[in-house]
């Protein structure tokens, strides 16, 4: 095509653009228009709707609904032999703001997965399909299990698996970056500070101190986490709307 058929064509486009922004502003007050002239939605305005939605909590503006809270509350009472008519009403907010913690959490790490390398943290099939079947095994029977989907509202086998894997990505995740190993010399250290309190060698305890101590260090290496990593790079960026929360007690 030629210089000048091209410039031919641009002018036409232009022209063509010119028109429709004419006719929008002026004429039709179409949609360009109406973003120009429309007042920015209230903060306040936006906070009212999305509780009266049932939202009690946003992190970086997305949603955690109290019905979430309420079905990870009846999982983490049925998993411990109990129901939520059983609870005190101080437990019970007390309970709610601690799962809420969770969630929060929870969204802040799936958050911290998108924005790293898939291959980082995929879940091969064959582990989910194996953690599946141990995560059933871990009931008396198959309506134990099937009634723990039905209050996690779950449906079907494959949202199961889907869960399954993301609850297994955000453990590895977590497990890169929330190191807990103890070694051989650590857990000697700590035995012969406290040898007194033992009746057996450090041979014959030596697993069981590892342990322990493990799990002291995931403590505190989580809390280092939690803290350097999720919640501070999240500050101001998180609202909670307690009233929503503890909605039903009048607050």
């Amino acid at each position: 095509m030629s210089i000048p058929k091209i410039m031919a064509l641009r002018m036409g486009v232009y022209l063509i653009l010119v028109g429709y922004l004419i006719c929008d502003l002026f004429v039709y007050k179409g949609p360009i228009y109406k973003t120009l002239n429309t007042s920015p939605r209230d903060a306040e305005e936006i906070i009212a709707e999305a509780k009266a939605s049932g939202v009690v909590a946003r992190v970086y503006y997305r949603p955690i609904y109290r019905a979430q809270v309420e079905e990870s509350l009846k999982e983490y009472l049925w998993r411990r032999g109990r129901e939520p008519e059983g609870l005190g009403v101080d437990e019970h907010r007390l309970l709610r703001e601690l799962i809420l913690q969770q969630l929060i959490d929870e969204e802040l790490i799936k958050l911290q997965i998108k924005v790293s390398k898939a291959e980082e943290v995929a879940v091969p099939e064959e582990e989910i399909a194996r953690a599946l079947e141990i995560e059933k095994k871990r009931y008396p029977d198959g309506r134990v299990f099937e009634e723990l989907a039905k209050r996690a509202s779950w449906s079907g086998e494959k949202e199961q698996e889907m869960r399954l894997a993301a609850r297994m990505q955000r453990a590895d995740y977590l497990e890169a970056r929330v190191p807990d190993d103890v070694s051989d010399d650590e857990a000697l250290a700590w035995y012969e500070e406290n040898k007194a309190n033992f009746s057996v060698s450090f041979e014959e305890s030596k697993e069981s101190i590892k342990d322990s101590l493990a799990l002291k260090k995931r403590d505190v290496m989580w809390k280092k986490f939690r803290y350097e990593k999720l919640r501070h790079y999240a500050e101001g960026k998180i609202d909670i709307f307690k009233d929503v929360l503890h909605a039903e007690e009048g607050e």
